[in-house]
């Protein structure tokens, strides 16, 4: 995917405002998951992918109800009938149909605005960021970007490549006009991976039936993790670079990336081959696991509110999913934004 050309949006008077996220309750340690059958003990999960507890939706939860809190939080006291619309990056919605949005959408009290979902697997946040930031551009006074998850719903608990990784959670990012501090963003398919990570059943290409129900075909299945691994540490690298040298600037300008959290080894391979020190990455897999495309906005969340970010510093976002799909995005924290995440 290093070879694929990304599409750069370099917007003008466009910031994100505020941000928020969201984490359910239950805390699911590798020890539990053993508990529940997985097949791997709770400290060779930790050495394959460095993850050691996520967050697991309640049974009354669905990917809505988290969005639904990450988009309160960052709306806070905002006027809510300037808010013009809403995109909602996920893969795994309430129900096949209508879009996720809409029920978040009117959750809000957000009026007509128009609400749909968006699909780009771990890149999801910055998918949507991107959508949010054109439509502030073009004239919409403030635009909701939220990615949300539920994806311990289609974890095959004996799976061994995938039974440690995934958790669930929200981000969402308030884009409005005004001085930019989003200096511009790169996204990027490559529909070769269409099935690196996928769920086989449940869509029209294979419906759902008591067969693929006995046969497990509607969880998450990734057959050549390797290649997956190979692919995301290629593209995650490859896209925020190509955005780096659009915009005129290297790393040594990047105060701090902000990646999509896949597992830590993924990351740590990532700051050895940017020659990035590890410490300045923003990483929170070992506590959240995979949130899949909520996890670059739920780090950025916390890393706003970390303090470790002042008036000036530059976050690279990096993310990169099946699809394969790939995202990167440049934001300059002003002092607004530092005051309103603190």
């Amino acid at each position: 995917m290093s070879s694929a050309q990304p599409r750069f949006f370099l917007p003008e008077r466009v910031r994100i405002v505020s941000t928020g996220a969201y984490l359910p309750e239950r805390v699911v340690t590798n020890a539990d998951l053993v508990e529940m059958g997985a097949p791997l003990s709770a400290d060779e999960m930790d050495r394959a992918c460095g993850v050691r507890e996520r967050r697991f939706a309640g049974a009354d939860q669905a990917t809505s109800d988290l969005a639904i809190v990450a988009c309160e939080r960052a709306l806070g006291a905002c006027d809510r009938t300037q808010v013009d619309r809403l995109v909602l990056a996920t893969v795994s919605p309430d129900h096949m149909t209508p879009a996720a949005a809409c029920t978040v959408q009117h959750a809000l009290s957000l009026g007509c605005a128009p609400a749909h979902d968006l699909t780009a697997s771990c890149s999801g946040f910055l998918y949507a960021l991107d959508f949010a930031a054109r439509c502030v551009a073009t004239g919409d006074r403030l635009a909701l970007a939220c990615a949300a998850d539920v994806r311990s719903r289609f974890v095959n608990v004996h799976d061994r490549s995938t039974v440690a990784l995934f958790g669930d959670g929200a981000a969402a990012a308030l884009v409005g006009a005004g001085t930019s501090n989003v200096l511009g963003i790169a996204l990027l398919a490559e529909g070769s991976g269409a099935k690196s990570v996928y769920v086989p059943a449940g869509g029209s290409r294979l419906p759902a039936t008591a067969q693929t129900v006995a046969d497990s075909r509607h969880t998450i299945v990734m057959a050549d993790g390797p290649q997956v691994y190979l692919t995301a540490v290629d593209g995650m690298i490859a896209i925020g670079e190509a955005l780096l040298v659009r915009l005129g600037l290297t790393l040594n300008d990047v105060t701090m990336i902000v990646p999509h959290q896949p597992n830590r080894r993924i990351l740590e391979r990532i700051a050895r081959l940017m020659r990035f020190p590890l410490e300045r990455m923003w990483i929170n897999v070992e506590r959240t696991g995979n949130v899949s495309g909520a996890s670059c906005g739920i780090a950025l969340d916390e890393a706003l509110r970390s303090g470790k970010l002042v008036d000036g510093s530059l976050v690279l976002m990096i993310a990169g999913g099946a699809g394969y799909t790939a995202g990167a995005a440049l934001l300059r924290v002003d002092r607004e934004l530092v005051e309103t995440s603190s």
